[in-house]
This record gives structure tokens, sequence and C-alpha cells, in this order.
């Protein structure tokens, strides 16, 4: 991150890329991208390498409570540490290289252990009853 007013224009390959982001807020300006793209800024005040990208696919109703706690929840208790970014209806999960695997495998889990509720729940209701 830059301190706020000392961080350099976005760069222009930027807009090309398929993930990346820029977020100015009252007190610093972070960009989000591939190391191969922050090596052409200037040197940041702090900088974060080895992170993946989780996108999170499914569009988030924009009344939905719970969900990133649920999920950083379940990461936190397994020791995998995130940064989370959302979007306008979705959101994304930045994970330490060496907790990827951990990481897929909680959301897996959660994944399947979802389904299953769901799964279980339409079966005790008529088919055009809300399933929650």
């Amino acid at each position: 991150g830059y301190g706020r007013g000392s961080a350099p224009p976005s760069p222009e390959a930027l807009l090309a890329e398929g993930f990346g982001a820029r977020i100015d807020d009252p007190l610093e300006t972070t960009f989000v991208l591939r190391s191969s793209l922050a090596d052409t800024l200037p040197p940041a005040d702090t900088r974060q390498d080895h992170l993946r990208v989780i996108l999170l696919v499914a569009e988030l109703p924009t009344d939905l409570t719970g969900f990133a706690s649920t999920i950083s929840g379940a990461l936190a208790e397994r020791g995998v540490p995130i940064v989370l970014v959302g979007t306008a209806s979705r959101d994304h999960l930045l994970v330490p290289d060496s907790a990827w695997p951990e990481a897929l495998a909680v959301l897996r889990g959660l994944r399947d252990a979802s389904r299953r509720i769901l799964e279980a729940t339409a079966a005790d209701q008529p088919l055009d009853a809300d399933p929650l």
C-alpha cells in the first residue's frame, strides 16, 4: 500500500488484467494485482506477495448477512489467513500460496455441507416451498 496521496497512477496494463483492483481509502491506496505488474510500480510502503485469489463465483444478494463471517470463521479455525475483497455482487479471498490447498479444502467442505442441508430440507418440504 501507499500512503494517502503518494500512490502512482494506475498502470495502463491493469485494464487488460483478468483480475486487479485499486482501492483508495482515506488512509492509503492499495493495489491488488499480479506481482509482475506490481514490479513495474514504484516501491510501496507495504507489499504482500505470494497470495492467490479465490473467486466466489455465485452472485450474492446485497442483503445477505453472515456469508463472509461463515467463510472467514471456517478458514480461521484451520489457521488460514485471508484478505477479503468485495465487489458489487461477488467476494474474492486472497490467501497465501502455502495455504491455498487448505483454503480450497475448507471451502469445498462448506459447499458440500450446504448442499446436504439443502437436499435434506428439500426432501422434507413440498417442491414449491422455500427450502430455507
